[in-house]
């Protein structure tokens, strides 16, 4: 046994010296092993990283060792026994972003059930070209390189921008994170304009303050009238243990003119250090809110300084299958079952649906499939229903419009049509459908025959 026991730590400590990255995954996802190749390549040391659950999803914080964790898990089709080649992208403690192709190679039992899987890594130009990865692995890939790359230049890894209105957004973002200046987010219902607005708030100074974010169409005027004094004054209770760095209002357009009031009385008597940052948001364009007097002309020049116009999900094509995987692999966080991304054919449909309610509602239509699906991937028979009825209802298309006849043609068939209707409920006594229509009978007798209508011989 202590022989034995001698070999096995003699091996370990050799794997653990090689300099070619190896580590060791469980079927619970917890790392097991993660040699010295491993440690140089993302500078962090084992002692960090050993005993840590990795989640199959993509993270763009250095500083985080789940980021680094969940890099390395592996996908879950491994875990039942599939070998893969999978392109990413690690992340170093550094900030350096690494591409690579990891290896991994599911370790079985004499139940031929995944207990084990070992990880290799190598570094590589360009993962997300890597032929022999499948469409969901290049979409992880794809995701995290263009998560990292927007972190580089932007520092809004969680902000999705491929398209060029949304890349016109990370500008805005970025020179707005640099002054405490109001920020207003203009777009419709479900586009994601708290998100951005929490983005701005977390790479901003006040970043250690709170953000708090009120509805001012949900909430009674009265609680929402408290809370932004309460906010304003600092008046910490309970309820708001830490000191309030941004106030979010949600449909502003719904905010009071006494409470447009209190929030520029804040800002006329205090300077912009001592004073709460502002944002808002709304659907309405801020010009027909103050045309319809919605807003007090000096709340609108408040409020309006700088305007950031966030896109419809529908103009945003080329960002719609790396949201998907987006959403997707939120789910997957701390969950036991992982998915790794969309069966064919999936992401054609999302693409051929309008997406009235926009972000919220793609990422309300990915948690239920991921809910329903056994498969490691979204198939077509896991999407809910709702999405599937509305997408058959627009494949319907508008409905005709009405076929436009000659006016004096379609006086003539109602004319027509209302004295066989008087006839054959008179049992064609003439003389009582003439009453009926508010006709002579001589009259009727000219109206039936210029209209060519037959008579009973026997009436």
């Amino acid at each position: 046994m202590n022989r034995s026991s001698g070999r096995r730590t003699r091996l370990e400590t050799r794997l653990n010296a090689l300099q070619t990255p190896l580590f060791l995954i469980d079927a619970a996802r917890v790392i097991l092993f993660f040699n010295q190749g491993c440690e140089c390549i993302v500078e962090w040391p084992a002692e960090e990283i050993l005993g840590q659950t990795c989640d199959y999803a993509v993270d763009t914080d250095p500083e985080e060792c789940e980021s680094v964790c969940n890099l390395l898990c592996p996908p879950p089709e491994v875990f039942e026994g599939t070998r893969s080649e999978v392109p990413r992208y690690l992340l170093t403690r550094s900030g350096k972003t690494i591409p690579c192709v990891i290896r991994y190679t599911p370790l079985l039992d004499d139940q031929n059930r995944t207990r084990l899987v070992l990880g290799t890594i190598d570094p590589i130009d360009e993962p997300h070209k890597l032929r022999s990865a499948t469409a969901s692995q290049q979409l992880h890939a794809e995701l995290a390189a263009l998560r990292l790359s927007l972190r580089n230049r932007f520092r809004f890894s969680t902000v999705i921008a491929r398209n060029p209105a949304m890349q016109r957004v990370l500008r805005q973002l970025e020179l707005a994170s640099h002054t405490r200046e109001p920020v207003h987010f203009q777009g419709e219902v479900g586009t994601g304009k708290e998100h951005l607005a929490r983005a701005l708030h977390f790479e901003s100074e006040q970043r250690r303050k709170i953000f708090v974010p009120l509805n001012c169409k949900k909430l009674p005027p009265r609680e929402l009238k408290q809370t932004v004094k309460k906010v304003f004054e600092k008046d910490l209770d309970e309820s708001m243990p830490l000191e309030p760095g941004v106030l979010f209002l949600d449909e502003v357009d719904h905010l009071s003119r006494d409470i447009q009031e209190i929030i520029l009385e804040n800002y006329q008597t205090k300077s912009q250090a001592q004073t709460v940052r502002l944002m808002t948001a709304c659907s309405t364009p801020l010009n027909e809110l103050f045309e319809q007097e919605q807003l007090l002309p000096e709340f609108f020049f408040l409020i309006s300084t700088l305007q950031i116009q966030v896109p419809a999900l529908r103009e945003r094509r080329e960002d719609l299958d790396l949201l998907a995987q987006h959403f997707l692999e939120n789910e997957n966080r701390y969950q036991q079952k992982q998915v790794s991304g969309f069966a064919p054919g999936v992401l054609s449909l999302f693409h051929d649906y309008f997406w009235p309610a926009n972000l919220d509602e793609l990422a309300q239509v990915i948690q239920s499939a991921f809910q329903s699906t056994p498969e490691t991937l979204i198939t077509r028979d896991s999407l809910p229903l709702r999405l599937l009825t509305g997408m058959d209802a627009r494949s319907l298309g508008p409905a005709l419009p009405p076929l436009i006849k000659p006016l004096e043609q379609t006086l003539q068939e109602v004319e027509k049509d209302q004295i066989q209707q008087a006839l054959e409920q008179t049992k064609h006594n003439r003389t009582e459908a003439a009453r009926l229509l508010g006709l002579t009978r001589a009259k009727l007798y000219r109206r039936i025959e210029a209209l060519g209508i037959p008579l009973d011989p026997d009436a």
